[in-house]
């Protein structure tokens, strides 16, 4: 096939369409200390797929006739399909899905905790009052 004839009008924005000479960085410099262990294992650092996935990908993509990559370019729909049937994304996906559920149960014991609290803290300040006023 002819790929120099194809079209590459995209929707994607001209940083991950476009060429450019200097790759792009995380603005963050270092791990953040809240990040914990996984038994997934981690792609290499600034998040790009280890070579091992990356020839996954790529091996995808070949796979694929013209017409279907050219659908992927320009179809946003098509590219997400495609884009979230991939193992690294799944995994990703259910990590976030994972933590978010954490995190909504930490955030109902802490309420939880909490109301608790301020039940006993008036109580104490009721016990407090009604005991002076009987005096």
């Amino acid at each position: 096939p002819n790929f120099q004839n194809i079209s590459t009008q995209s929707w994607y924005p001209p940083s991950v369409g476009g060429s450019s000479s200097h790759p792009s960085t995380p603005s963050s410099s270092g791990a953040s200390p809240h990040q914990r262990a996984s038994d997934h294992p981690q792609p290499s650092s600034r998040g790009q797929p280890s070579p091992a996935e990356a020839a996954g990908i790529i091996a995808r993509l070949r796979d694929k006739s013209v017409d279907e990559l050219q659908r992927l370019l320009k179809d946003k729909e098509s590219y997400n399909a495609f884009f979230n049937s991939l193992d690294q994304v799944k995994t990703q996906n259910n990590l976030r899905d994972e933590l978010r559920k954490e995190t909504l149960q930490l955030a109902r014991r802490k309420f939880r905790k909490g109301a608790a609290d301020f039940r006993a803290q008036e109580s104490v300040y009721y016990n407090q009052n009604h005991r002076t006023s009987c005096r």
